[in-house]
């Protein structure tokens, strides 16, 4: 029950929280078994991001603890979670998965869509680790059970976030093609193991298509640093709309292409590149800049017009902004109060953070419709509120925030080329440099590919 009435509400707030696109949900299958395998990266907001894709309900699973009291099972049943066991909660708790092995048979058997994840860890790492043989031994005993004319399919989905913990950031799905289990009827009976060693390496091969994929663990944040200095200008080469996520995620795929191969064939090269990114970064930072206004073309755009622009964006938008703020901004900045106080692992933080926000923003609303209902005594203004007002006023500040941010960088830009000119000046120089390191890699990598 919670579920389905929840399932319309959650979708819509999670569009909210993110700016995220998908490709190849048409390959979702209906109406037969089918296994979700998805990298974990993000909690609980994982199984929600293909949750709200797909017409059929789909089984969750979670960690065994949250399961231990009697209405924690209620209600995580009725949301469609079922529990799975690790290692750390002991043996004793291991066993149990036998009985959620049988259920996940049962379903697969009546045709259900299970999503399990096959590294059996959540870390936000932008790699796949390595595959754990559960989904594996669930897909072939079911297929076994029924001497393979069940035709159980596995899909890999790649769930690419930018910044997985942080509000407004960028989340792109991939949805990758079914594996069919049959393929592997013949090698199963006659050797078990190797059937499932196979279709566990086929799976990590296909998953690993679908995710952007960085290699070292050291170079991963100097992706992030070139996805916010370069990859408006690589797609820009390549003719792509920056703004489009589906070309921002692939574009990120060839950049990590790019770093992977010159970790081994030019490893100073990405050293260096790293070291100056990352003091770059930092410096613009410090000074309450973003990269996007160093740019040439954009400091060639600062002019008297462009000031008296965003001078008449500012003071026309402001007003409705602190409005917006004050009717929707209280309960996310209590659930992210309380998500960085309480909460320790990264991984929580977006999960905790959404689904408080979630809450408390309902609860805010609601009592704003009843100060309404009270105070004007009218269904029509209720309504109006309710339907127009409330939305409308949240969307704008959500549209809103970063055009401010973009301009009041321009101006903090313009009062440091005032006071500071020569810090201006390195820093514009830094970036020219990590530019020209950045053209000397993309020719090397293109010449390796072309060779």
């Amino acid at each position: 029950m919670f579920y389905h009435l929840l399932r319309p509400f959650v979708s819509i707030f999670f569009r909210i929280f993110y700016k995220y696109d998908y490709i190849g949900r048409e390959k979702i299958p209906y109406g037969k078994p089918m296994v979700f395998a998805p990298n974990h990266v993000n909690a609980f907001i994982d199984p929600i991001a293909i949750g709200i894709l797909t017409r059929q309900t789909v089984r969750f699973f979670a960690r065994g603890d949250v399961f231990k009291k009697r209405i924690a099972q209620i209600i995580l049943n009725d949301l469609s979670v079922s529990p799975v066991y690790r290692i750390q909660e002991g043996f004793s708790e291991i066993r149990k998965n036998d009985k959620t092995f049988q259920e996940c048979k049962q379903r697969l058997e009546n045709n259900e869509t299970l999503l399990m994840f096959p590294e059996g860890i959540c870390v936000q790492e932008r790699r796949l680790r390595p595959l754990k043989k559960g989904v594996s031994r669930i897909v072939f005993q079911t297929e076994e059970a029924f001497d393979f004319k069940k035709e159980v399919l596995v899909m890999p989905v790649g769930l690419n976030y930018t910044k997985a913990y942080q509000f407004r950031s960028k989340l792109y799905i991939h949805f990758g093609d079914p594996i069919s289990i049959c393929k592997y009827e013949e090698r199963y009976k006659t050797d078990k193991v190797r059937a499932i060693n196979e279709f566990t390496k086929e799976l990590e091969a296909k998953m690993t298509e679908l995710m952007v994929i960085i290699n070292n663990p050291e170079s991963e944040e100097l992706l992030e640093h070139l996805e916010e200095i370069y990859m408006d200008q690589w797609l820009r080469d390549k003719g792509k709309d920056n703004r489009n996520l589906e070309n921002s995620y692939y574009g990120s795929r060839e950049v990590a292409g790019m770093i992977n191969y010159l970790d081994i064939a030019n490893p100073g090269l990405i050293v260096s590149l790293r070291d100056k990114a990352k003091a770059y970064i930092l410096k613009v930072r410090g000074n309450g800049l973003r990269d996007h206004l160093l740019r040439p073309e954009n400091i060639e755009n600062i002019s008297i017009g462009s000031f008296i622009k965003d001078y008449l964006i500012i003071w026309l938008g402001m007003p409705l902004y602190f409005i917006g703020l004050i009717f929707h901004y209280p309960p996310y900045f209590l659930a992210k109060q309380f998500t960085l106080k309480k909460i320790k692992s990264i991984e929580f933080h977006a999960s905790v953070y959404a689904n408080l926000a979630m809450v408390f923003w309902t609860i805010y609303a609601c009592i704003q419709l009843v100060v309404i209902g009270l105070v004007f005594k009218s269904w029509l203004v209720l309504a109006i509120y309710a339907a127009v007002f409330l939305p409308a006023s949240g969307f704008f500040n959500i549209w809103f925030y970063p055009v401010k941010q973009k301009i009041i960088g321009r101006w903090r830009l313009l009062r440091l080329v005032k006071k500071k000119r020569n810090l201006v000046e390195e820093l514009v120089n830094e970036r020219f440099s990590i530019m020209q390191d950045i053209k000397q890699a993309k020719e090397e990598y293109i010449n390796y590919l072309k060779s």
